[in-house]
C-alpha cells in the first residue's frame, strides 16, 4: 500500500464456505465454487463478471492491499524439527541414486504428514526436514498439531522401510515460542520463513529425543497437555546456547477425549438473576432517592459490559422508569488520563466534540448545566468541568475541582434519577477510586446509581475500596453451569445457521465462559463449517483464548488485518481518518474496510464521537486489540505511533488539551520501540518529550498530579544523561514542584537539596528565569516548615532576579509568597506593599487566581493590623472565588474561618472550615498545616480527644518535614492539659521554645511564651512563668497583632497562677487592637474576676476554658454550679489534677 498504489476496498469471496481469495482467482481454493465479489461500500455479493456494485454503483476493480511494512509479523509458532537417525552412516554406503530415492521417499513423507496436519515446511537439508505450524493461518490448536504430526510421522515411518527397503528411524522436537514470520513465504512455502529462538530450541531438542520419540518443549506441554499423553516426568536438560537447563516432555499418544473451548454469546443467558438484583438497585435507588455504588465483578469474559446493556434496555424498555444513562471507560494501557471515564460522561452529557473549539466547547457546557443549575453555579462549574472537555484550565486542588465535578453529577442526578456506568474500573486510578467513593459518599438524597464493572484483580490491589459506602451492592459473575452454556452455544450456532449437533460437545469445553463460547462460535461460522472436529476426527483444541482470536484476525484478507494492525497501535478510539493517514490511504477506501471488520465483530461503532466527521469505533473485546498489537514488528509499531501521534497533534484544536496523553502515549511508545532496536532515538526523544510535558500540563489543568509527575519523569528520562539544556532543568524543577503538592514530606526528606542544586546549575548556566522560579519553591516550601530566615533568603533572592526579568505568573508568585512571609512575621508595613504588588501584577497579566491569592495576603494583613473592615473584603473575595471556580477559595475560606473564631464566633468558623474541606487537598492554595480535630476537640472540652490527635498529627510529624512546627499551640497545650490528666510533659514546652526561637516567627514565639508558661506554673514553677510571661509582654509592645486566641488565653490563666505577671499582662489586654470577646475573658482572669471569665467562655462556645476559668473561681469563691462542672469536667477527661487546683481533693 504505497502512495502510489491504487487504493481498493472490494474483496473476492466465497458464496459456499465464505473463504477469502485473490483478485485473480475465478474459483474458491477450498471448496472449488465460483467466487463472487463482496462489495467494500455495502457489502452486498455481486456476480465476478460484473465491474460495478448493482446495489451501491461501487466500482468493484478496486482491491486494498496489505502494505510491504506488514510482510512481516511477530507470531506464536510451534516449531517441529525431525532427523533421521543413522542417516550419516547410511548416506556413506549407499549409492547416490539410492541415497536420493531414500531423501525423496524420506521428504515425501514428513511432507504428507506435516501438511495434513496444517503445517509448512521451512526447509529440507539434508535428513533435516523443519515445518511451522500456526503460519500463514494461526489457530488455538496449533500446538496440539505439531505433536500429533510428529507422533504420526514416526508411526509412518516405524511403519515402512524408505525406498522400499531401508528401515529407518527419526528423533523429533517441537518447540513453542514467538518468531518474526514472513508472511508471503509462508504462504508460498518457501525458506527463511521465520527467526527466533524457537527454531534453536527445537532443533536442540530433536537431537535429545530417543529414536522414535517426539520430545516437546515446556510451553507445548502446557498448550496441550489436556489432549497429548505424556510421560509421567519431564526431562531437564542442558542444551548447547542455553544459560540454564531446559525442561522437555516426551510425548507418548493423542488422548481420545475432547479438548475445551471458551466463548461469550448474545443471548442473554445465565444471569437472570443479577440482571433482576440490578434492576432492583435502579428502582431502589430512584424510589428512595438515594446514592448507590453497584459493582458487576468478573473475570475477563464473564459478560460483564453485556449484563450492563442488557440492564439499559430493561430500563429503556420500563415505561415507569425515567433514568439519564451515561457511561464512561477507564483506558488500558496508561493511555487515558486519570479522569477519562469522568470526561466521556461530561462530553456525552455536554455533546462536545474534540474537534469543538474552545468557545463552542463552553458554550455546550454552559447550556448542559443550566439544565440543572442555577445561573452563579453554572458559571462556576463551566469553568471547573472545562478541563474534563478539553478546555485549558488553571492549577487546582484535586479535592476543589472534584467536589466541582461531583456538585455538576449530583445535579444531573438531582435533575433525572441518573445511572454513571464506569467500565473496565480496573485499569483506573486511585485518584479515579477516592472520587467514585466521594461521589457515591456524597450523594445523601440524591438518586444517583454509579455501577462500576471490573475485573477480580482489583479487589486484589485495593480490597477494602467499595466497602462500608451508602447502597453498596456488589454482584459477581461466576462461570456458567452447563446447562446455561448449552442453551447459549444452541442460540449461537442457530444465529449463524448452524447446526446444534455440537452444542453439547462444545458446552463440555467452553469452560462456563460466555465469551469464549461467543468467539469459538464465530470462529467456526468464518471457517464455513460447524463441525468442531479436526482433520483427524479429534476436537480442535484452543490453547487459550487468545488462540482463538488470533485465528479470526488470520482469517480476515491482507486488507483487513492492515487496518485493523493500524487500529490496535491507535487505541481504544477509532477513526477511520487516523488509519487512513496512518497508512497512507484513502479514507473512503479505509472507511469500507473498517465496515467489514465491524460485520466479522471485530469492531464495534460508539454510540458518539470526540471528532467531529469521523465515526468512532472501538475494539468489540480489548483481547483482539492486544492479539494484534502484539503481532507487529517493533519498527512497524514504532512507525504507526509516530503517525499515529501526528494525526492526532493535526485535529487538536488551538486551547484544548485532552488529546494530550493519547500524544504523549504514542510518542513514547514509539520511543521505547526504537530503543529496544538499537536505533537512533534523537528525533523520536525530542518528540517524547514534547508530548510529554504537554500531557503533564493537561493532566495539572484537572489537578492529576500523580499523571504529571509520571509524564515530567518520563520526559527527563526522555534527555540524555549528558545532555541539559534549560528546558530539562525547567522540567525538572516542575517535576520537583509537582512532588511537592503530591506528598510534602515525601519532599522534605530527599528533595529540598536537589531543588536547591538544581538552582546552583540553573545559575551556573546563566538561566535566571529558572534560577528564578526555583527560589522561588524553595522560598515557599522553607516558609511552610516555619523557617522564616532561609525562606526571607530564597524568596529575596527570587525577587532580585525577577526584577531584571520579564513579567509572567512566576514573578507574581514570587512578589505573592513574600507579602506571605512578612503577613506571618505581623510585618504589616512589608506584606501590605508586597502583597499589593502581586496584585497589581496578577491583574496586568490576567491572572484572576493569582490576584485573589494576593488579595487574601493583603486583607488578612489588613485584619492583623486590626482593621475589622478587612472581614468584609475577605468575603468578598470568597464570592470571586466560588463564582469563577478559584483554587485560592480554600486559603480564604480558612483565613476567614481563623479570623472568625478570632471575633469569638466558633459556629461561623466551623461552617466555613467545612466548607474549606470540601476544597481540601490542593497545596497549590496552601495552608499552615494544624489539627482540626485537636482544635475543636479543645472548644467542646473534649481532652481525650484533643490529646489523642495529638498525639497523631504531633508523633506522625516528629520525623517528617517540621511543617507541624506551625500548630504550636497544640504542642503546648498537650503539655499542660496532658500535666492535667497526668501525662508528663515530655518534651513539648522545650520543643517549642526551641522551635519558636530558631524559626523567628513571633506568632510561634507568642504561642511558646503563652502554653510554656501554663505548663510551668502549673508544674510550680512560678519562676520559670513569670519569665515567660515577661518575655511575651515584652514582644508585645514591639509586635502586637489582633491575632490572639491562640495564646492570649494559656497567657491569661498562667496570670492566675503567677501574680507577679500581672501587671505587664494587664497592659497587654489594654492595648490590644481588637477588642474581642477573647480579650474580655482573659482580662476578667488577669484582673481577677475568673467568675466572669466563666460567662465570657460560655458565651463564646470555648468549654475548655470556661473549665480552667471556673477552677480559679473555685479557689478564691466556690459556688455549686463551678464545683459541679469542674467535678464533671474532670471526671470526662480524666483530669484529676483539676480537683486538686479547685482545691475539692
Amino acid at each position: 500500500m504505497g502512495d502510489e498504489t491504487e487504493q481498493r476496498d472490494t474483496q473476492r469471496v466465497c458464496l459456499k464456505c465464505d473463504a477469502p481469495a485473490n483478485p485473480e482467482h475465478h474459483f474458491c481454493g477450498r471448496c472449488g465454487a465460483p467466487l463472487h465479489i463482496r462489495c467494500g461500500s455495502c457489502l452486498a455479493l455481486v456476480a465476478p463478471e460484473f465491474m460495478f456494485c448493482t446495489s451501491c454503483g461501487s466500482p468493484l476493480t478496486r482491491e486494498l492491499q496489505a502494505t510491504s511494512a506488514h510482510r512481516e509479523e511477530r507470531r506464536t509458532v510451534n516449531v517441529l524439527f525431525v532427523d533421521l537417525k543413522g542417516f550419516t552412516a547410511m548416506a556413506e554406503r549407499l549409492d547416490p541414486e539410492d541415497l536420493r530415492r531414500l531423501q525423496v521417499d524420506y521428504f515425501n513423507t514428513a511432507r504428507e504428514v506435516i501438511r495434513r496436519y496444517g503445517g509448512v515446511v521451512e526447509k529440507f537439508i539434508g535428513d533435516a526436514v523443519m515445518a511451522v505450524f500456526g503460519v500463514p493461518v494461526e489457530t488455538e490448536h496449533d500446538g496440539y498439531r505439531a505433536v500429533l504430526a510428529g507422533l504420526d510421522m514416526q508411526r509412518a515411518l516405524d511403519g515402512k522401510p524408505l525406498a522400499g527397503r531401508y528401515p529407518m528411524r527419526a528423533r523429533v522436537g517441537i518447540a513453542t515460542g514467538e518468531a518474526l514470520v514472513d508472511l508471503a513465504a509462508a504462504r508460498n512455502g518457501g525458506e527463511a520463513l521465520l527467526s527466533g529462538d524457537v527454531v534453536a530450541t527445537a532443533a536442540r531438542l530433536q537431537t535429545h529425543a530417543p529414536p522414535g520419540g517426539v520430545l516437546v518443549s515446556a510451553a507445548t506441554h502446557r498448550a496441550t497437555a489436556g489432549s497429548i499423553r505424556y510421560a509421567e516426568e519431564p526431562l531437564h536438560l542442558e542444551l548447547a546456547g542455553k544459560s540454564r537447563s531446559v525442561e522437555a516432555w516426551l510425548a507418548q499418544a493423542s488422548v481420545r477425549r475432547p479438548p475445551v473451548v471458551d466463548d461469550e454469546g448474545t443471548p442473554l443467558v445465565g444471569r437472570a438473576a443479577e440482571l433482576d438484583l440490578l434492576m432492583a438497585a435502579v428502582r431502589r435507588c430512584v424510589s428512595e432517592r438515594r446514592a448507590h455504588l453497584v459493582s458487576v465483578v468478573g473475570a475477563h469474559g464473564m459478560g460483564k459490559s453485556r449484563l450492563v446493556r442488557e440492564l439499559s434496555r430493561r430500563i429503556h424498555d420500563d415505561g415507569d422508569l425515567l433514568v439519564r444513562w451515561r457511561v464512561g471507560r477507564c483506558l488500558p494501557y496508561g493511555a487515558g488520563g486519570t479522569y477519562d471515564a469522568l470526561a466521556e460522561i461530561v462530553k456525552a452529557e455536554a455533546d462536545v466534540l474534540d474537534t469543538d473549539d474552545p468557545a463552542s466547547t463552553r458554550e455546550r457546557l454552559t447550556v448542559a448545566l443550566a439544565e440543572v443549575l442555577p445561573g452563579p453555579e453554572v458559571y462556576r462549574l463551566v469553568g471547573l468541568l472545562g478541563p474534563l472537555a478539553g478546555l485549558p484550565g488553571r492549577a487546582v486542588r484535586p479535592g476543589e475541582i472534584e467536589a466541582a465535578w461531583r456538585d455538576a453529577l449530583l445535579a444531573l442526578a438531582r435533575h433525572i434519577p441518573t445511572v454513571l456506568v464506569i467500565e473496565d474500573l480496573h485499569f483506573a486510578d486511585q485518584a479515579m477510586l477516592r472520587f467514585l467513593a466521594d461521589l457515591v459518599e456524597a450523594g445523601g438524597d440524591v438518586p444517583l446509581l454509579v455501577l462500576c464493572t471490573y475485573r477480580p484483580e482489583l479487589l486484589d490491589e485495593q480490597p477494602a475500596w467499595p466497602s462500608a459506602l451508602p447502597g453498596m451492592l456488589t454482584v459477581s459473575l461466576a462461570r456458567l453451569r452447563n446447562a446455561e452454556m448449552r442453551a447459549l452455544l444452541s442460540g449461537l450456532l442457530l444465529q449463524q445457521d448452524m447446526t446444534t449437533d455440537h452444542a453439547d460437545r462444545l458446552t463440555m469445553i467452553t469452560g462456563g465462559n460466555p465469551m469464549y463460547a461467543v468467539e469459538y462460535v464465530r470462529m467456526l461460522a468464518e471457517r464455513g463449517t460447524g463441525s468442531v472436529l479436526g482433520r483427524d476426527g479429534e476436537v480442535d483444541v484452543p490453547e487459550s483464548v487468545h488462540g482463538v482470536i488470533a485465528n479470526r484476525i488470520d482469517l480476515l484478507d491482507n486488507a483487513e488485518r492492515t487496518v485493523l494492525n493500524a487500529a490496535a497501535v491507535l487505541g481504544d478510539r477509532l477513526w477511520s481518518g487516523a488509519i487512513a493517514d496512518m497508512l497512507a490511504l484513502d479514507a473512503v477506501g479505509v472507511a469500507g474496510v473498517l465496515r467489514r471488520l465491524q460485520r466479522r465483530d471485530l469492531l464495534v461503532a460508539g454510540s458518539v464521537s470526540t471528532v467531529a466527521g469521523e465515526a468512532e469505533l472501538t475494539f468489540q473485546h480489548q483481547l483482539v486489540r492486544d492479539v494484534a498489537y502484539r503481532r507487529l514488528p517493533r519498527a512497524s509499531r514504532a512507525a504507526l505511533h509516530r503517525r499515529a501521534a501526528a494525526w492526532l497533534e493535526r485535529v487538536s484544536i488551538d486551547g484544548r488539551n485532552d488529546l494530550a496523553t493519547a500524544v504523549a502515549r504514542h510518542r513514547i511508545q514509539a520511543l521505547d520501540l526504537t530503543q529496544s532496536l538499537g536505533e537512533d532515538t534523537t528525533t523520536d526523544a525530542e518528540a517524547a518529550r514534547t508530548a510529554l510535558l504537554a500531557a503533564a500540563e493537561a493532566a495539572f489543568a484537572v489537578y492529576a498530579v500523580d499523571a504529571a509527575r509520571g509524564y515530567t519523569e518520563g520526559a527527563l528520562n526522555a534527555w540524555p544523561a549528558d545532555h541539559e539544556p534549560d528546558a530539562r532543568r525547567r522540567t525538572e524543577l516542575f517535576h520537583h514542584r509537582l512532588q511537592f503538592l503530591a506528598d510534602s514530606d515525601s519532599f522534605y526528606r530527599d528533595r529540598v537539596k536537589q531543588v536547591a542544586r538544581l538552582a546552583d546549575r540553573m545559575r551556573e548556566a546563566g538561566d535566571r528565569t529558572g534560577e528564578a522560579r526555583a527560589e522561588t519553591l524553595l522560598g515557599l516550601t522553607e516558609l511552610m516548615r516555619a523557617e522564616r530566615d532561609k525562606a526571607r533568603e530564597h524568596l529575596d533572592r527570587a525577587i532580585t532576579l525577577f526584577r531584571e526579568l520579564p513579567d509572567d505568573a512566576a514573578k507574581t508568585e514570587a512578589y505573592a509568597e513574600l507579602a506571605r512571609l512578612h503577613l506571618l512575621e505581623f510585618r504589616t508595613d512589608l506584606a501590605l506593599p508586597a502583597a499589593r504588588a502581586a496584585r497589581d501584577l496578577a491583574n496586568r497579566l490576567g491572572l484572576a487566581d493569582a490576584e485573589v491569592h494576593a488579595l487574601v495576603t493583603e486583607h488578612a494583613t489588613r485584619y492583623v493590623a486590626g482593621d475589622l473592615a478587612a472581614l468584609d473584603d475577605l468575603e468578598q473575595v470568597i464570592e470571586t472565588c466560588r463564582a469563577q471556580g478559584l483554587p485560592t477559595l480554600r486559603r480564604a475560606l480558612h483565613n476567614l474561618a481563623t479570623f472568625r473564631q478570632e471575633e469569638g464566633d466558633l459556629s461561623g468558623a466551623a461552617d466555613l472550615e467545612r466548607e474549606s474541606r470540601t476544597v481540601h487537598g490542593g497545596q497549590i492554595s496552601l495552608v499552615l498545616d494544624h489539627s482540626e480535630e485537636a482544635e475543636l476537640a479543645y472548644f467542646s472540652g473534649d481532652w481525650v480527644a484533643l490529646l489523642r490527635a495529638a498525639d497523631e498529627y504531633l508523633d506522625h510529624e516528629a520525623e517528617g518535614a517540621g511543617t507541624a512546627d506551625w500548630d504550636l499551640q497544640l504542642r503546648g497545650r498537650r503539655a499542660w492539659i496532658g500535666a492535667l490528666c497526668g501525662r508528663p510533659d515530655g518534651e513539648d514546652i522545650a520543643r517549642s521554645l526551641d522551635v519558636a526561637h530558631r524559626s523567628g516567627f513571633v506568632r510561634l514565639r507568642y504561642n511558646a511564651y503563652a502554653h510554656g508558661a501554663l505548663a510551668r506554673a502549673l508544674d510550680g514553677n512560678v519562676d520559670g512563668a513569670t519569665t515567660l510571661l515577661a518575655d511575651l509582654a515584652s514582644l508585645w509592645r514591639e509586635a502586637p497583632t489582633a491575632l490572639t486566641l491562640e495564646w492570649l488565653s494559656a497567657a491569661a490563666h498562667a496570670t492566675v497562677l503567677t501574680p507577679a505577671a500581672a501587671p505587664a499582662m494587664a497592659e497587654v489586654v489594654r492595648t490590644s487592637l481588637r477588642r474581642t470577646r477573647w480579650v474580655e475573658a482573659a482580662e476578667a482572669l488577669i484582673a481577677g474576676n475568673p467568675a466572669a471569665a466563666v460567662t465570657l467562655y460560655d458565651d463564646i462556645g470555648c468549654a475548655s476554658d470556661a473549665a480552667l476559668s471556673a477552677v480559679w473561681a473555685a479557689r478564691t469563691a466556690p459556688t455549686e454550679p463551678h464545683l459541679d462542672r469542674i467535678r464533671t469536667f474532670s471526671a470526662r477527661n480524666h483530669a484529676g489534677r483539676l480537683l486538686d487546683l479547685a482545691a475539692l481533693r
